[in-house]
């Protein structure tokens, strides 16, 4: 996917494969259902005590013949924080709502809740002339039906730290993996943080605070030479959370 971002050395959006859909996409037209995305909805959670990274999961988008895989964090029951360019085809087209599966807790073998997308909501500014412009690459996802589970709040910190940066990687894309003692520094309105990630983690909270204290204040949006681009939770994805839920489901 295209990158805006003035001044910037080469950036890699930290996604999982993407690639254009073969044939016509029409917003309105039903894709083949992917039995990946099937078999997650209707595996049961897994029983058992709670964990409080059960608020990270994977955000699954699938398409003709074709899916990836970002990160996303649980913020609120029905509601789910993540990159804008996770739910965004690589020309920058937005991607059919219902292909898009939230799955919290993933451990390769089980799962904290999932449930499809309702809607999406871009960050006003995260596309400039059909690119992705890193400096507001947020999106909100409403979930068709709540899950009951851990969340995890957004909050505020500055980049110094130390942060724990969270996420499923391409390498890795079973189980969650968690970097911690992560510094940065600000560059603008975003941070560069000194850990490295991998293909997966898009999407994936920065964590600041331990205990019942964490909270996401940043979220991973690219590579860059020596570590990662992030994004502070702004004044617009705030306001977002703030809005009332409802639920879509039958």
């Amino acid at each position: 996917m295209a990158v805006a971002w003035p001044g910037a050395a080469p950036l890699q959006l930290p996604c999982g494969a993407l690639a254009r859909p073969r044939g016509r996409h029409t917003f309105g037209s039903m894709p083949r259902a992917l039995p990946l995305l099937a078999a997650l909805l209707l595996a049961a959670p897994v029983a058992g005590t709670a964990r409080a990274d059960d608020a990270v999961g994977r955000v699954n988008a699938g398409g003709f013949d074709t899916r990836s895989m970002c990160t996303g964090t649980l913020v609120a029951p029905g509601r789910v924080l993540t990159a804008a360019h996770c739910v965004l085809w690589p020309d920058g087209r937005e991607r059919q709502v219902s292909d898009i599966v939230f799955v919290a807790g993933w451990d390769g073998a089980g799962h904290a809740g999932a449930a499809r997308a309702a809607s999406v909501a871009l960050h006003p500014r995260a596309l400039a002339d059909g690119r992705i412009d890193v400096r507001h690459d947020l999106a909100v996802i409403d979930l068709v039906r709540p899950i009951e589970g851990p969340t995890l709040e957004v909050g505020s910190a500055g980049p110094a730290g130390p942060l724990a940066l969270a996420g499923y990687t391409r390498s890795r894309p079973h189980r969650l993996s968690v970097t911690e003692d992560c510094a940065g520094t600000a560059d603008g309105t975003l941070w560069r943080v000194g850990c490295t990630i991998e293909h997966g983690q898009s999407g994936g909270p920065v964590i600041y605070g331990t205990g019942a204290a964490r909270r996401v204040v940043a979220v991973i949006s690219a590579r860059t030479e020596g570590g990662a681009l992030v994004v502070p939770v702004d004044g617009w994805a705030r306001a977002r959370l703030a809005e009332p839920y409802t639920s879509s489901a039958d």
